[in-house]
């Protein structure tokens, strides 16, 4: 054989092996993303159902808390001699 052919097939089979290795890497590299993002379903619904119960519990205390403001205002308002529709109509001329 040649030199120059016999170099060009060692180039091509040098060639193959290293895409061979770079796609193993790559396959193991998948697998282990796959293996550390599994997460049982259980344990989803459970987060899930954690967080909506916060969140309606935040809601929950922020009407309350909204209303009690609302309603200290309005006592203010009264304790003051002002009610809420004077204190409309005096904003409105002004």
């Amino acid at each position: 054989m040649k030199p120059l052919t016999l170099l060009i097939e060692i180039l091509i089979i040098l060639g193959v092996t290293i895409k061979n290795i770079e796609a193993e890497k790559h396959n193991k590299r998948q697998k282990e993303t796959n293996v550390t993002t599994q997460v049982s379903v259980n344990e989803v619904k459970q987060y899930l159902s954690h967080i909506l119960e916060r969140r309606r519990s935040r809601k929950v205390i922020n009407k309350r808390e909204n209303l009690l403001g609302k309603k200290k205002k309005q006592h203010k308002l009264k304790m003051k001699g002002i009610q809420n529709k004077d204190f409309l109509k005096r904003n409105k001329n002004h």
